[in-house]
């Protein structure tokens, strides 16, 4: 018992602190000020710490991205309209210009979000949400509350609000002009979730300004693709210095979509690609909604529409051309009419090889030849060399006994590769280049191809060599390296859209007098259907109304290891 009399003060002096504590508490709490305004609820608040770090770590990864590719980096934001407040402020243009130009993503070319939320802003959010944001709700609002409207008048998620929602609102506290001016933004019969696109991160275009929005994969697996249509771009339109044009990029290598979209929202007057088929089909419909023609890389005819045509060479051009050519030297230089002449197609089990074939049969048909012998080479077949000699000894009907070729006419439809296993084999068995003429496609315009002794006297149709020559005559003036196949076709595609900005027979007062006649949809189709066509570096070509398209091309001759044209292309339509 010696230690009871010192314990006992101990547990006195704690009750009495225990009392002191919950006297001052309540001393503070009778000194707090009654609050003179109603009580708006909220709902409960919502933990968005993990979102936000999430946001945050993909705006980091997607900083370099979004340089390259300015369609990222707003469309794939997401507002939560609890977190942050809605914008309706236009951007500030200067700001707006320094960042675009500083190759900043455009989330960091939003303006920052003030403490204090004004009237309108909150009214427009409880309008289209229902709810009031976050940075409205006031202080010691309780976290179960859900709204100004009590609980029996809660509309249900899927009913929208009512005037009464909006007369509640004017009972708790917001002011009636603020609401004015809401129903003055709104302009709508009827109050509704409206989705507004969001603004583009390019400058705002100016008055009598055309824009094109070249759409290329400036990353990804075909950079180098993108990258060189980039260089002839740039040369189109340092070179022309076409007035009152300009272009803009952006990246197609991982969304063509958004980047129709990227184009839209910079309301750009034309679109220059993109490159592959595929990516076509996906932005045809975005831009043909819009109203915004386009001038793909593409030489797929199958993608085609009204207002969306393709710059690049089709192989049912080239099989036309060389067919036709053919047809006329059998007739003329072995007498052999195209009734009678004896015609074999060996194809190759592709896309490309089956539209090569198709075509021309269909040609052939209505030239008035024969039918002719055909024979399919899958990869199974190619890839075993005791078969691919079986199946040619076959369709050859070759012989000992008889060597002479059983056909006047080889059309080999596949690429330089199945061109080059299936030529050797050919000629092996008895389908002699002197006497039997082989027929191919523009893949044959290669320095192995040309070199290959069972391809001599061949023939196929390409592009203008000379306009070719002329062209890497302009090219080496700015860049070291020789350009690709495609990069004529990126500059012809920008000299026909910088003509969009006015016509030959209209005068700089005329355009200044009238500025509808500038960055006019009519207008651009009616420069892109212009019967006359256009003469440029990739040759002579001409748009039609339903996205086709018509290119004049030269046959050419392979003999003694060179080509040598036969046919020069046509230079008018």
């Amino acid at each position: 018992m010696p230690l009871m009399p010192a314990s006992v003060p101990f547990r006195f002096r704690s009750i009495a602190q225990y009392f002191c504590l919950c006297g001052a508490l309540a001393v503070l709490s009778a000194c707090e000020p009654e609050t003179s305004a109603p009580t708006v609820t909220a709902p409960p608040p919502i933990d968005t710490a993990a979102e936000v770090a999430e946001v945050i770590a993909v705006d980091n990864d997607q900083q370099q991205e979004s340089k390259i590719d300015p369609s990222v980096s707003y469309l794939s934001q997401q507002s939560d309209p609890l977190a942050i407040e809605p914008n309706l402020d236009i951007l500030d243009q200067d700001s707006f210009i320094d960042g675009a130009e500083a190759g900043n993503p455009f989330n960091s070319l939003q303006p920052r979000t003030p403490e204090a939320q004004d009237e309108i802003d909150s009214a427009i959010d409880w309008i289209f949400n229902g709810q009031v944001s976050a940075s409205q709700q006031p202080a010691g609002t309780s976290d179960n509350s859900s709204n100004p409207l009590s609980s029996q008048d809660q509309p249900d998620d899927d009913v929208p609000l009512t005037g009464n929602a909006i007369t509640d609102l004017i009972d708790d506290g917001f002011d009636y002009d603020s609401l004015e001016d809401v129903f003055a933004i709104i302009s709508k019969p009827e109050i509704e979730n409206i989705i507004t696109p969001p603004p583009s991160r390019f400058p705002p275009k100016k008055d009598m300004l055309t824009r094109a929005a070249i759409l290329l994969p400036l990353s990804g697996a075909y950079q180098s693709v993108g990258i060189e249509l980039r260089k002839a771009v740039d040369m189109a339109v340092i070179s022309l210095a076409p007035p009152q044009f300009e272009v803009i990029y952006i990246d197609t290598a991982k969304a063509p979509a958004e980047a129709a979209y990227a184009a839209i929202a910079a309301d750009a007057d034309v679109i220059i690609g993109p490159v592959f088929s595929s990516h076509t089909a996906e932005i045809a419909p975005i831009a043909i909604e819009n109203g915004i023609p386009v001038l793909s890389f593409s030489n797929n005819s199958t993608i085609t529409n009204p207002g969306v045509w393709i710059m690049g060479q089709q192989p049912e051009h080239e099989m036309e051309a060389v067919l036709s050519y053919a047809m006329a030297s059998l007739a003329a230089i072995e007498n052999i009419p195209p009734e009678q002449a004896r015609i074999a197609i060996v194809t190759n089990d592709t896309a490309y090889g089956r539209t090569l074939r198709d075509y021309s049969i269909r040609h052939l048909s209505a030239a008035g030849a024969a039918q002719p012998a055909h024979l399919l080479l899958d990869r199974t077949v190619l890839g075993n060399e005791y078969r691919l000699q079986q199946s040619i000894r076959q369709f050859a009907r070759w012989s000992k006994e008889n060597p002479s070729p059983e056909f006047d006419m080889v059309i080999i439809c596949g690429d330089a590769d199945f061109t080059l296993t299936v030529a050797p084999v050919l000629v092996w068995h008895d389908l002699d280049p002197a006497k039997v003429r082989f027929v191919g496609s523009s893949q044959w315009n290669r320095a192995d191809m040309i070199t290959e002794p069972s391809l001599q006297g061949g023939l196929y149709a390409t592009l203008p060599t000379d306009r070719r020559q002329r062209f890497e005559k302009v090219w080496n003036t700015y860049f070291t390296e020789p350009p690709g196949d495609l990069a004529p076709l990126g500059f012809d595609a920008v000299a026909v859209a910088s003509l969009m900005t006015g016509d030959a027979t209209t005068n700089n007062e005329d355009i200044a007098n009238n500025k509808d006649m500038v960055n006019n949809k009519d207008m651009a189709n009616n420069v892109l259907l212009r019967e006359t066509g256009f003469a440029g570096f990739s040759g002579v070509f001409r748009f039609y109304p339903d996205g086709s398209h018509r290119r004049h091309l030269e046959v050419r001759q392979i003999n003694r290891f060179r080509s040598a044209t036969v046919r020069p292309a046509d230079t008018t339509f």
